[in-house]
């Protein structure tokens, strides 16, 4: 964020590790906004929670209109106060279950359970490993999150997954409306 003081305001948005298929998906949609808020004058930073070698093979093969950092033991979720919560079987479940509905809504056939993760790896040509299960067993659910931070470095607008909706908007992403529409809190 140094790098940017004084010079641009900056969104930046907070993603769980490559294991998650809502975040590889999330990313992707913000690749599709951060052009427009360029426009507007805010850069883009998204920052996963991933093995920087990892990231940048991903990355490599789908290169993004923003810049990228790989952050494997979350400093930088911690220290801008997203929570996270230990795994559960209902929270896996819910997981799974809405696997099966972003399958859908990408108009990829239907699957259930695992088999809709797996689907979700596939769309993405996204080859999940050993060491991807761990993160995800040592990250526990976390959320994700998007701050709008002026050129001064003061946080002017804030999204946290689960904030609104509670558990069940862990998959959630603002629009690309939302987030331009939350540019003007910088003119204000």
């Amino acid at each position: 964020m140094a790098d940017y003081l004084g010079r641009s305001p900056v969104l930046l948005a907070l993603f769980r590790g490559l294991y998650c298929p809502y975040c590889r998906w999330h990313i992707s949609r913000l690749h599709l906004t951060a052009p427009k808020l360029k426009e507007a004058g805010v850069e883009t930073v998204a920052v996963i929670a991933a093995a920087p070698d990892r990231a940048r093979m991903f990355y490599r093969l789908r290169p993004l209109s923003m810049a990228v950092a790989a952050d494997p033991d979350l400093v930088t979720h911690h220290a801008y106060g997203v929570p996270r919560m230990a795994s559960s079987p209902e929270m896996r479940t819910l997981i799974r279950d809405k696997a099966a509905e972003l399958l859908a809504e990408r108009q990829a056939p239907p699957a259930s359970g695992d088999e809709a993760l797996d689907g979700l790896d596939r769309l993405d040509g996204y080859a999940r490993t050993e060491d991807d299960r761990a993160e995800g067993r040592r990250h526990g659910i976390q959320f994700t999150a998007q701050f709008l931070v002026d050129r001064d470095g003061i946080v002017r607008w804030t999204n946290i997954e689960c904030a609104r909706e509670g558990l069940a908007g862990f998959e959630k992403f603002p629009a690309q409306a939302d987030l331009l529409t939350a540019t003007r809190a910088l003119r204000t």
